[in-house]
């Protein structure tokens, strides 16, 4: 029997040059497949520029470690990150459902809706302009004429636009804002999972006579990330150690260091 009924995870910023955090996430893969419902919120990768990161070996065992996930699941779900996007037709095939920007509906039980997070930072408007006119490139027309090495050079320049730095040195000004979130508890949502801003903490919201909560999980470190599980309906955010599942004690806002919370 699975040890969760659900496992969410977010922002591993994979590649080639993070040994740590890939055998973290073999670990995770591991410990978690054959769990009902698993979701993966974006930035799975460093970057990802289409089938042709899939020539290295190092894409090809990314999906690889997607279909083990996906394998024999109720439901996996995939909404791309700021870095990852044009992963969704390789998780697809991995046996994902995928989504541009948010799941909403059931999950686990509860209603749920799922983003990557960076639609949240909405008062940083330079990025969510850079982030518009960037979804709008035909992206499958530049895949079909750019070289692999071509990709890689695009891809790099977009990574140091979108890093985030300013959400997470300012988050009362540029990190998550209550007005995205509410909307989605509006509409229904339980729980709104997401993570981009490399801080985990869980903040309850209420709109139109609806409560939701919002727990947002923390990037991959060498030895650790915070995720998030579900149980019997009930959510929560764990630490996951490469071993085991512990208690994380989650603060109530983002706070100015991206350092992880104990």
């Amino acid at each position: 029997m699975a040890e969760f009924d659900a496992v969410l995870f977010s922002d591993l910023h994979l590649s080639p040059k993070t040994p740590a955090q890939n055998r973290l996430f073999d670990a995770f893969v591991e410990r978690v497949a054959g769990t009902p419902e698993v979701a993966c919120l974006g930035d799975l990768t460093e970057y990802w520029i289409g089938y042709h990161q899939l020539t290295d070996d190092h894409g090809v065992h990314v999906i690889a470690q997607l279909a083990k996930l996906a394998r024999g699941t109720k439901r996996a779900i995939f909404v791309g990150g700021n870095r990852d996007f044009l992963m969704r037709p390789e998780a697809r095939s991995a046996g994902f459902e995928t989504f541009k920007n948010v799941y909403e509906g059931e999950f686990a039980g509860r209603r749920v809706a799922l983003e990557h997070g960076d639609r949240f930072c909405s008062l940083d408007r330079k990025y969510q302009r850079f982030r518009w006119w960037f979804r709008k490139v035909p992206w499958w027309i530049v895949q079909a004429v750019v070289t692999a090495s071509q990709g890689h050079r695009i891809a790099q320049y977009v990574r140091r636009k979108s890093k985030g730095e300013t959400a997470r040195r300012n988050p009362s000004m540029f990190g998550m804002q209550p007005k995205p979130i509410e909307r989605l508890v509006a509409r229904g949502a339980e729980f709104v999972i997401a993570g981009h801003v490399h801080f985990p903490f869980s903040k309850e919201y209420a709109s139109a006579g609806k409560r939701g909560r919002l727990m947002v999980m923390s990037d991959w470190r060498a030895d650790e990330a915070v995720v998030c599980v579900a149980k019997n309906g009930q959510f929560e955010l764990r630490r996951f150690n490469g071993v085991e599942f512990l208690p994380f004690d989650a603060p109530a806002e983002q706070v100015l260091t991206p350092a992880m919370a104990h």
